[in-house]
């Protein structure tokens, strides 16, 4: 049986409120997820943590994809990270460790057509804020 995201999580999720930490003045982004912003690795134990601890509430497809970069393209990896940090998992916000997060938001770049690279997503809120979520154009019809 698929769910479907609650209405509040999908408008957090899909580019709504950022949480106040995130709307701080950073410096611009210096690197981009077009560049191998997280290792396979880690987003193979993404999948494994996002399985574990949010397929109840959220099938991938919801959070990923063109969703995706259509409601982050242009932001922060923090901005993204953080969010989900926050506000998940529902029933226990932040019960889950910076890696364990780091490593499903590295899942969650790969569903959405960011390649791989050598390095795992950092959990340095700095190094996260220098990172930002370039997307390529959707296909022409």
């Amino acid at each position: 049986m698929t769910r479907l995201l609650p209405a509040a999580v999908a408008a957090l999720l899909l580019g709504g409120a950022v949480p106040p930490a995130a709307a701080q003045e950073v410096p611009p982004a210096e690197t981009s997820t077009r560049g191998g912003a997280y290792s396979a690795a880690q987003a193979r134990r993404g999948a494994d943590t996002y399985q574990k601890h949010c397929t109840e509430c959220h099938v991938p497809a919801a959070v990923s994809g063109s969703v995706f970069r259509r409601a982050w393209a242009g932001r922060t990896v923090y901005d993204y990270y953080e969010l989900i940090r926050t506000t998940m998992p529902n029933d226990n916000p932040g019960k889950l460790s910076r890696g364990q997060y780091a490593d499903i938001v590295a899942y969650l770049l790969q569903l959405s057509g960011m390649p791989p690279g050598e390095r795992a997503l950092p959990t340095d809120t700095t190094a996260l804020r220098r990172i930002r979520i370039d997307v390529e154009p959707p296909p022409a019809r």
